[in-house]
């Protein structure tokens, strides 16, 4: 009779460890699958920024000195916008890789991540001189928020609390 009841009391702790088992192997099979993705995309983002400042090189004699916005300024706005981007993918797939790794996210790498695109989103206003004060002075606000949230969560890092995870010193 002891035997049966052991048998009962361990079965459903097997069925767990099996569920998180499969879980896990499930997740460790997607991210594998995702890390190629990550790298193509990036490769062709890249790429478009390098293609992109090929097209202009010709073109960076023909600039005019009057007021209008000529099509060459367009496309080295672009440009930059492009080459934001490919910065703000590197800081996406940093994030994603340290999931992968330590699978968790530090509050510092999203943080790092949101500074990067609110700094490319002034970057480009201000390059396309296209912005109102109250858009720059907005996303320079988010910037500063950002940027002190950042300081504290650095201070403030809990990572010797995190289990299985190793201190830094």
């Amino acid at each position: 009779m002891s035997e049966m009841k052991d048998t009962d009391d361990q079965s459903p702790q097997d069925v767990r460890h099996l569920v998180f088992r499969l879980y896990d192997r499930a997740v460790d099979l997607i991210i594998l699958g995702v890390i190629p993705l990550m790298l193509i995309a990036l490769l062709f983002a890249f790429s478009e920024a390098v293609i992109g400042t090929t097209h202009m090189i010709p073109l960076l004699h023909s600039f005019s000195t009057d007021d209008t916005v000529s099509p060459d300024e367009v496309a080295l706005r672009m440009l930059v916008a492009r080459v934001l981007d490919v910065v703000i993918l590197i800081e996406l797939f940093n994030t994603f890789m340290e999931y992968a790794r330590s699978r968790h996210i530090r509050l510092s790498n999203l943080l790092d991540l949101t500074i990067v695109f609110a700094l490319r989103e002034i970057l480009i206003k201000l390059y396309a001189q296209n912005f109102s004060s109250t858009d720059l002075l907005a996303l320079c606000v988010v910037v500063i928020v950002l940027v002190v949230a950042r300081s504290i969560a650095a201070r403030f890092s809990l990572s010797r609390d995190i289990p299985n995870r190793p201190v830094k010193k």
